[in-house]
């Protein structure tokens, strides 16, 4: 009986194994296409989660690459659909900031932290 518990149930040991998913979270494709890239990571997000994922696809993930708000509000008001990014707001980045996302060294352009990867 043990064997056919084993066999069928497996022996235990990958209740504890890391899943596949989590794991998969941290590992970002930026390859992807801009709206696939929003769709596979940014649903289901806050706004100001969004905003990060947002940001970290333009800066390819580099912490301290500075990209301007105004392409960022430029490529978001592209996918205002309900399903991908909404209306923009700029609680969003201040938010984001407030929480040690992202920053902002210079007016009007923004930056990851190393804490970006938190909104995964």
């Amino acid at each position: 009986i043990e064997k056919l518990e084993k066999a069928v149930f497996g022996s235990g040991a990958e209740k504890n194994e890391v899943s596949p998913k989590k794991t998969a979270s941290m590992d970002v494709d930026f390859s992807l296409n801009e709206r696939a890239f929003v769709k596979r990571y940014a649903v289901d997000k806050s706004g100001p989660k969004k905003f990060v994922l947002l940001l970290a696809y333009f800066s390819k993930g580099e912490e301290n690459k500075n990209i301007e708000l105004s392409e960022l509000k430029k490529h978001w008001n592209k996918m205002t659909a309900k399903t991908l990014l909404g209306k923009f707001n700029m609680f969003y980045p201040n938010d984001a900031k407030t929480r040690g996302w992202i920053d902002s060294k210079e007016y009007g352009n923004y930056n990851l932290t190393n804490e970006w990867k938190n909104v995964l």
